[in-house]
């Protein structure tokens, strides 16, 4: 959170909870959520509150988590079925508490386990969807245990007695990070302190004897491990459930005091003894020091155990005082990597308002527009507009004068992000009011631009081209060539618009000078933006062929990045079918599937493809196809596009289909593009002209509609400026 040596609130101290939590009773909507989350977090452990608290959260969670899953975004959906019964105690887990959707979230998380090889958490997955599992399915569960039995049977039987009884650890470690159960937890302790025994054995035996053959360097590797690393994954168990008196126990029983990390058990003691935030915070420091105070860092294999503990611990530390940054940070990180992103906001409260300190300010506004990006990434707007809702306490914080310019990301910028975010989705009136009221206090280039693109959308050309001046004088123009050259890009198809073919050509020649000299010069991510840029200005002074070498300079440089390579394909495609170049067009779908591109970019190239194909009554090389199979039955937009391209949905289907402005947008594109391949070139322009007039602004369908209906308008005539490269 960008919060390391921030001061910290003595234990006990306390601030008013501004919550809106619903009543501890009532099932949780996603408007409820982070509330709800928030609230949970503070209730008292073992209290009939967190009990009904929790049931509703975790119902919500699992619903969610289906819902992901259902998207084919099964990264999302397993970090939520995580996530949720990462806060699940010991004994508070029953079939019931999951909810509905239960099932459905579970058996996803143990698809996308059991492919990942990750046997002891998909054991734990297994055993809780038993237990909710309709008869119907328990065979095939019981089969998947069976299965992962017998392949614990082998795993012991390889290496020596420490190899294999660390194996027989990780995945009861595995298990025991997921599964909130007795037998879980008595596994883990077992089988850790059966490894460490071992570990122990082994450096006896080399110790008194010089005449034994010596153990191979696997098992005195993992010997090492056990040495290493086996107190602290023994306490951690423990504090999986914040009980620091049985990890103190289990450690005692291991005779493994001497192997524990320096402070851990005396910090335990003290809050076994009397519980404070201060001292859970003690705890969480011992468990992970600062990376400056390690002489290395956990093996992967520990990694996991260790952070469930320091989110159980960190948790402790935020319900008893909630103005500790030191607690709250890690909450709010943790929650944004388990799938209730939103709730992160809220859990910082307390702790900005305490310690209005730039830094604490900007971590938690970054975590904040964290959160707003995953659910952007996700197709989640809703979950965008939830976050910036529950942020409203944590910018009033960060708007104050004596914070004004300390801040980074501003408060603007968090504005400007939720209003790029309603734009991209087609609220363009939403859209427009908040980009408006941030430029207010921060005028930023990016955002100038945007709201040129409303105004040139709403016939406002006037205000659009002031929007275009004053972008350019931004702060980030002056440092940003491919922004810069975005600016004058618009600039100069505004003016055009307006009938000055002349002086619609001084913007493009400072363009390319500006972006000329950047393009030596940036790093490989900015080099593919400029290139992206270049290319589009070429486009403009008509000379195709140095276009089409600047993408392919982009293409090179881009691939490290795959937010890179997919702007740089889609360009490429999408340029290939304005102008009906079947094979570029084809070319840039494979440099697409080589750069290991999403589905969700692939099935837009194919479908330019595709529709490319028809227009040339080409027969199809069968690329296009592939992909549309691999996304057809994704419950999401993209899904429906895939049954678009495949021709199992007709084209005025998808438009029913369509839910949000943006997606309608699309829709109307493709109805247009349906009938130009149909051969209806009259009602292809009408439609293209009703994908102008649409709020999708921002997509590239409707680029690629301006510029099929420009045709050769939109070039300007003259020669190239000479230090064009």
């Amino acid at each position: 959170m960008g919060c390391g040596g921030a001061p910290l609130a003595g234990g006990g101290a306390h601030l008013a909870r501004e919550s809106n939590a619903p009543d501890a009773s009532l099932a949780v909507s996603d408007d409820a959520f982070a509330d709800a989350v928030r609230a949970l977090l503070a209730a008292a452990p073992g209290s009939a509150e967190r009990a009904s608290r929790l049931a509703g959260v975790e119902a919500r969670q699992m619903e969610r988590a289906a819902t992901r899953f259902k998207n084919r975004e099964p990264r999302r959906g397993l970090a939520s079925v995580l996530g949720g019964l990462a806060i699940v105690h010991k004994g508070e887990l029953a079939p019931s508490m999951l909810g509905p959707f239960g099932a459905d979230a579970l058996r996803g998380a143990s698809r996308e386990l059991s492919s990942r090889g990750d046997e002891g958490r998909a054991e734990a997955v297994f055993e809780i969807w038993m237990k909710v599992a309709s008869a119907a399915d328990k065979p095939e569960i019981q089969g998947h245990l069976d299965a992962l039995a017998a392949w614990m049977k082998n795993a012991v039987a390889q290496g020596g007695p420490v190899q294999s009884a660390g194996a027989l650890e990780n995945v009861a470690v595995s298990r025991r990070l997921v599964e909130p159960s007795d037998a879980a937890l008595a596994t883990a302790d077992m089988a850790t302190t059966a490894w460490i025994d071992k570990a122990f054995a082994l450096r006896a035996s080399a110790d008194r004897s010089h005449h034994a053959p010596p153990p191979s360097r696997e098992e005195i590797a993992e010997a090492v491990r056990g040495l290493q690393t086996g107190a602290m994954v023994l306490a951690a168990i423990h504090l999986r459930d914040a009980d620091a008196k049985g990890a103190i126990a289990a450690i005692d029983k291991a005779q493994a005091q001497d192997l524990a990390p320096e402070g851990l058990i005396e910090a335990m003691k003290k809050v076994a003894d009397h519980p404070t935030a201060d001292g859970w915070i003690a705890v969480l420091h011992a468990l992970r020091p600062s990376r400056d105070a390690q002489q290395q860092e956990e093996p992967a294999d520990d990694e996991e155990i260790v952070r469930a503990a320091s989110f159980a611990v960190a948790i402790e530390a935020y319900r008893l005082d909630p103005t500790l940054v030191d607690a709250a940070a890690p909450v709010a990180a943790a929650l944004d990597e388990y799938g209730m992103a939103e709730a992160s906001p809220l859990v910082l409260v307390d702790a900005v308002k305490a310690h209005p300190d730039p830094r604490i300010v900007s971590g938690a506004l970054k975590i904040t527009m964290s959160a707003m990006a995953q659910a952007m990434e996700a197709g989640e707007g809703d979950g965008a507009r939830r976050t910036v809702r529950a942020a409203h306490a944590l910018l009033a914080v960060a708007s104050d004068k004596a914070l004004e310019g300390q801040v980074q990301p501003s408060p603007a910028r968090v504005e400007a992000f939720m209003g790029d975010i309603e734009v991209r989705e087609g609220h363009l009136k939403e859209g427009r009011a908040l980009l408006e009221e941030s430029v207010k206090t921060e005028k930023l280039g990016s955002v100038l631009l945007e709201l040129a693109r409303i105004n040139r959308h709403d016939k406002r050309a006037a205000d659009a081209l002031a929007d275009l001046r004053d972008a350019l004088v931004a702060k980030d123009a002056t440092s940003d060539a491919a922004l810069r050259g975005e600016i004058l890009l618009e600039t100069s198809d505004l003016v055009r618009e307006q009938g000055d073919a002349t002086g619609a050509r001084t913007p493009l020649t400072e363009a390319l000078a500006a972006l000329s000299k950047a393009r030596n010069s940036a790093d490989p991510d900015d080099r593919a933006r400029v290139e992206r840029t270049i290319a589009r200005v070429f486009d403009r002074f008509g000379a195709a062929d140095r276009a089409q070498r600047a993408l392919d300079r982009a293409y090179e440089a881009a691939p490290r990045d795959k937010h890179q390579a997919a702007a740089t394909v889609g360009q490429i495609v999408a340029r290939a079918f304005v102008n009906g170049d079947l094979a570029a067009a084809r070319d840039g779908l494979q440099r697409g599937i080589a750069a290991d591109l999403e589905d969700e970019d692939l099935v837009y190239y194919a479908l330019w493809v595709r529709l490319l194909e028809r227009q040339r009554h080409a027969a199809t090389d069968g690329v296009a196809d592939r992909i549309f199979t691999r996304a057809i039955d994704d419950a999401a937009w993209i899904g429906r596009l895939a049954q678009f391209g495949a021709g199992i949905l007709q084209a005025n289907d998808l438009i029913a289909r369509a839910k949000t402005p943006s997606e309608k947008t699309e829709a109307l594109f493709y109805v247009a593009m349906d009938r130009r391949a149909a051969g209806d070139a009259q009602g292809a322009d009408s439609g293209l002209r009703q994908v102008l007039d649409a709020t999708g602004i921002d997509l590239m369908e409707v680029a690629i509609a301006r510029d099929l209906l420009d045709g050769p308008r939109a070039k300007i005539k003259g020669p190239i400026p000479p230090e064009a490269p």
